[in-house]
């Protein structure tokens, strides 16, 4: 299969996160880039649904950490507190829910994106979502080693 529609894609996913600060435009970009190369879809429209699906599961990601940071914050609190029981009890069953309903949700999203590929394109996914992160960060230390390399060459 052709790629040739993978620069558009991914210039769609740059203009979704016009909005962001720059170095978080570029990580979505490169995301979805590695994304596409990763899976390897078969047409163009696999390939749509593909970046909307993990698009969805990364924004839930996203959502649930910071929530759960928050939430977190509340229970570090309530832990150097005496007494309280009731509330921490509250707080407490809050906080597993949440994260029972974040775990169930993002399954569901997990489940339908992999239901949209075939079994090789599911391992490559799957690969993929476990190394990708690493991957991410890598590429961007190097491009922000890169930047100052050449600031510096600018400065002399």
């Amino acid at each position: 299969m052709s790629l040739a529609f993978l620069p558009h894609l991914v210039a769609q996913v740059g203009q979704r996160f016009a909005d962001q600060e720059p170095e978080r435009q570029l990580k979505s970009i490169l995301k979805g880039w590695k994304l596409i190369e990763a899976v390897i879809p078969s047409d163009e429209d696999q390939a749509i649904a593909l970046m909307s699906n993990f698009n969805q599961i990364e924004h839930l990601r996203s959502e649930f950490r910071t929530r759960d940071r928050s939430n977190f914050d509340l229970i570090q609190q309530l832990a150097t507190e005496e007494g309280k029981i009731q509330e921490k009890k509250e707080i407490l069953n809050e906080y597993l829910g949440n994260r029972e309903k974040y775990a169930q949700k993002r399954d569901l999203l997990y489940r339908e994106l992999l239901d949209s590929l075939n079994p090789d394109q599911q391992i490559r996914f799957m690969v993929f979502d476990r190394t990708f992160r690493k991957e991410l960060r890598n590429t961007v230390e190097t491009l922000s080693k890169l930047k100052e390399m050449e600031s510096n060459k600018k400065e002399k």
